[in-house]
C-alpha cells in the first residue's frame, strides 16, 4: 500500500484524490516519500518492487546515521573503529518495525537529522551549511506534517545560541525552499487535492481509546519516551550535559531540544485513530545524538571500555531474539502464489492490501483498503458507484493475507461471503462463485 502512490505518480494518476476521485490510497502525507519510492516502480514484478522499496527504506534509515558518525571529526579522532561502533549500535537501536515497514516518517526523520547535523557544524551566515540545513528541513516538512515543528525548534536553538544572523539566514532560505516546493507540488497535484489529503482528512480523524492504545504499545512508550526522559534528567542534574563548544555537544543539545518540542505532537498523533509509535520522532533524534556525545568524549581508560562493553552487551541482548530468527532468504513466496492467482483470473481479483500485485497483472491501480478505511474514519462515506469504478471490472474475488483478522472491505461488499484458503492468502468469493479451491 505504501508503494501504490509512487506507481500512481509515475503513470499519471494523482496520488492525492479528491472525495469523489480515485483510486484511493493510503497516502495522507507529503510527496517526498512518494518521490523516494519512484525507483521501485521500474521493477519487473511486485515482489521485486517490494525488495527495491525495502532497499530504499534501509538507505533512508541508515544514510543520515552514516553521515553523522563517519562525518564527525571528533569521533574519527578516537580511531577508525569508533565510527563503526557508533554506527553499528545505532542500527541495532532502530525500532524493529522501522526496518520492516516503510512509512513517510522515515524520510522526515532522515531529512530532519541531516538538518540538525548541518546546524551543528558551526554554520556561518550565507554559508553552505545554513543553506543545506534549510533545504533538508524543508524536505522534512514536505515528507510528514508533524515535522513542521522542526524549523521552529532549529530557529529557537540558533537564537538561544546567540546566532541571530544565522537564524535570519536559515529562516530566509527555509522560506525560499518552501516556495520552490509549493511551485512544484501545487501545479503537479492541485491545491485542493493537497489540502484535502494533507490537512482535512488528518484533522477529521478521531481519537483512539487511551488505555487500549497504551496497553498495546507500553513497551515502546517506555523505551522511546520513559528511558530517554530519565537519561536526559540524569545528564542535566549530574553535570554530564554536553556543552556547545564541541560539535557533538551542539548536535546533542539541538536534538535534545527537538526531542522535547516534538514529543507532545508525536503523542497527540499517536493517540489518533490509526496512529502508532512511528509518529514518535523524538527517539530517532535523541538516539544518534546521545551515542555521538558519549563516544566522542568517553574514550580513555579501562572504565570507558567497560562501559562500552556493557552497553553493547545490553543492545545485543535486546536484539538477540530478532537476530536469531532472521530468515535465510527473502520472504517472497506469497507473491509467487498471488501471481499464479492473478494469471488465472486477470482483471477479476482485488487485493485490498496489496495493490501493486494487481498492478502488474492488470496494469491498473485499484483502491487500497487503507485509503477506504481512512476516509471512512474521517467521516467521508464512500459512494458505491465511485468505489466500484476503481475495482476490477470482472470482480470475482477479494484476497487478503491469511494473517488478516479484519477484512474491512468485506463490509462494503458483503456478497463476497464464501472463504477459500489459498497458499498464504484467504480468497473471498460469492457463495456461487466460480473460484476453484487450489
Amino acid at each position: 500500500m505504501r508503494l501504490a502512490p509512487a506507481f500512481a505518480l509515475r503513470h499519471g494518476i494523482n496520488p492525492y484524490p479528491l472525495p469523489d476521485g480515485g483510486p484511493l490510497s493510503t497516502w495522507i502525507y507529503g510527496p517526498v516519500g512518494i518521490i523516494a519510492n519512484l525507483p521501485a516502480t521500474f521493477a519487473t514484478s511486485a515482489k521485486n518492487a517490494l525488495q527495491v522499496a525495502d532497499a530504499i527504506n534501509l538507505l533512508i534509515l541508515l544514510t543520515p546515521l552514516a553521515v553523522i558518525f563517519f562525518g564527525s571529526a571528533e569521533l574519527r579522532a578516537r580511531g577508525p573503529v569508533a565510527s563503526w561502533i557508533a554506527f553499528t549500535l545505532s542500527v541495532l537501536l532502530i525500532p524493529r518495525v522501522d526496518l520492516s515497514m516503510q512509512c513517510a516518517d522515515h524520510s522526515a526523520i532522515a531529512c530532519g537529522l541531516l538538518s540538525c547535523w548541518c546546524l551543528a557544524r558551526r554554520p556561518t551566515p550565507r554559508g553552505m551549511w545554513i543553506i543545506g540545513a534549510a533545504a533538508v528541513c524543508a524536505l522534512a516538512v514536505w515528507a510528514k506534517q508533524i515535522a513542521v515543528f522542526l524549523p521552529v525548534t532549529e530557529l529557537g536553538f540558533l537564537l538561544i545560541s546567540g546566532k541571530r544572523r544565522e537564524a535570519g539566514c536559515f529562516f530566509a532560505w527555509f522560506a525560499v525552499f518552501n516556495l520552490l516546493a509549493i511551485a512544484v507540488f501545487v501545479p503537479a497535484f492541485g491545491f485542493a487535492n493537497l489540502q484535502f489529503n494533507l490537512i482535512t482528512i488528518p484533522a477529521r480523524l478521531g481519537w483512539a481509546e487511551f488505555i487500549p492504545r497504551v496497553a498495546l504499545r507500553w513497551k515502546s512508550l517506555i523505551a522511546q519516551i520513559g528511558v530517554p526522559m530519565v537519561g536526559l534528567s540524569f545528564c542535566w542534574f549530574s553535570g554530564l550535559w554536553p556543552n556547545r563548544r564541541d560539535e557533538n555537544g551542539r548536535f546533542f543539545q539541538l536534538c535534545a531540544l527537538v526531542f522535547v518540542t516534538m514529543l507532545p505532537m508525536g503523542l497527540l498523533a499517536f493517540f489518533k485513530v490509526g496512529g502508532d509509535t512511528n509518529l514518535l520522532h523524538s527517539w530517532d533524534y535523541l538516539m544518534p545524538a546521545s551515542l555521538l556525545a558519549w563516544l566522542a568524549r568517553d574514550h580513555v581508560g579501562s572504565a570507558a571500555l567497560t562501559r562500552l562493553f556493557i552497553v553493547a552487551a545490553c543492545v545485543l541482548m535486546l536484539r538477540g531474539g530478532d537476530l536469531a530468527v532472521l530468515p535465510g532468504r527473502p520472504y517472497t513466496q506469497p507473491f509467487d502464489s498471488a501471481a499464479q492467482l492473478t494469471a488465472r483470473y486477470p482483471h477479476s481479483v482485488w487485493f485490498p492490501q496489496n495493490p501493486v500485485i494487481t498492478f502488474y497483472a492488470d496494469q491498473r491501480l485499484w483502491d487500497s483498503e487503507d485509503g477506504l478505511s481512512t476516509r471512512w474514519l474521517a467521516g467521508y462515506r464512500v459512494n458505491e458507484t465511485d468505489f466500484r469504478h476503481h475495482l476490477p471490472p470482472n470482480l470475482l474475488a477479494i484476497v487478503y493475507p491469511s494473517v488478516n483478522t479484519f477484512p474491512f472491505a468485506i463490509q462494503l461488499l458483503p456478497e463476497f461471503s464464501r472463504k477459500i484458503r489459498w497458499p498464504y492468502w484467504v480468497v473471498y468469493t460469492r457463495p456461487l462463485g466460480d473460484m476453484p479451491v487450489p
